[in-house]
């Protein structure tokens, strides 16, 4: 007869993990929402157990830093090592690390190449590119700087980014002096109002779009990557051959740009 081992229970290990852990982590979750500390009833309720089985977690969970109990409603929160352990994911978090498998998976759900910007010195600037096998040669390769105003990444930085980083460039662009570095636009100059309504378009939309406005045989989509902070930490574009393309704000391409984007907000540590 085999011997059991004293003080393991086999019977809680599940799938090479632990049914405790999952359990403890539901727990975890029901306190991960911003908001009032919790009662105890309603820990319970999100976790999908009794209160006894919720408290006793709980209770462990204050004795080693994960939860405290607020003193004044009784209600449960994340306790200040929940928030340490939340601070060190996010130091190791970037954008171009995160976003890079999804970028080829959106890629391959579009069919059309998809690349990735973040904002460097100089400006709107893509650092990763997923290219398809079509007849389109891209102009573009990581390295390259978009202007603000005709390019739909830009466009995006423009909308989201603070106005005291992107002025400077954007009094150059209305101006008609991109600035060095950026690819040469073929779109005319916009006036300081139609830039402003050009911006709220995309808040309202959650993507810029461009049909030529920098290249008149390309047409782009692009949504903007939100980090922790509610900061654009990135804008991802999906760009084919005008013509081919399908760039509706509503269309099948713009929602799968959409859903991408917001995974990876998610995975940012974005609300």
């Amino acid at each position: 007869m085999g011997e059991k081992v004293v003080g393991e229970n086999v019977d809680d290990e599940i799938g090479g993990g632990v049914q405790s852990v999952d359990t403890a982590l539901r727990v975890l979750s029901a306190l991960v929402e911003m908001g009032p500390p919790l009662m105890l009833k309603t820990v319970a309720e999100r976790a999908e157990m009794l209160p006894p089985k919720a408290h006793r977690y709980l209770v462990s969970f204050c004795r080693g830093g994960l939860a405290e109990r607020d003193p004044a409603s009784g209600g449960y929160r994340l306790g200040p090592l929940a928030v340490r352990l939340g601070l060190a994911a996010l130091r190791h978090l970037h954008v171009v690390n995160v976003g890079a498998q999804t970028l080829g998976e959106l890629r391959d759900e579009v069919g059309y190449t998809v690349g990735l910007a973040i904002w460097g010195a100089a400006g709107p600037t893509f650092v990763r590119f997923e290219e398809t096998n079509d007849a389109l040669i891209m102009s573009g390769r990581p390295g390259s700087v978009m202007p603000i105003l005709s390019s739909s990444t830009g466009r995006v930085f423009g909308a989201y980014m603070p106005r005291s980083v992107t002025d400077p460039f954007l009094r150059r662009e209305l101006a008609g002096k991109p600035h060095p570095g950026a690819s040469p636009s073929t779109a005319r100059r916009i006036t300081k109002e139609q830039m402003e309504a050009l911006f709220q378009n995309v808040r309202e939309h959650g993507l810029a779009q461009v049909l030529g406005d920098l290249n008149p045989g390309l047409h782009g989509l692009s949504a903007p990557v939100f980090d922790h902070a509610g900061a654009v930490a990135g804008v991802i574009t999906v760009m084919g051959p005008a013509g081919a393309i399908n760039v509706d704000l509503d269309g099948p391409i713009a929602q799968a740009l959409r859903t991408r984007a917001r995974q990876v907000s998610q995975r940012m540590g974005a609300a």
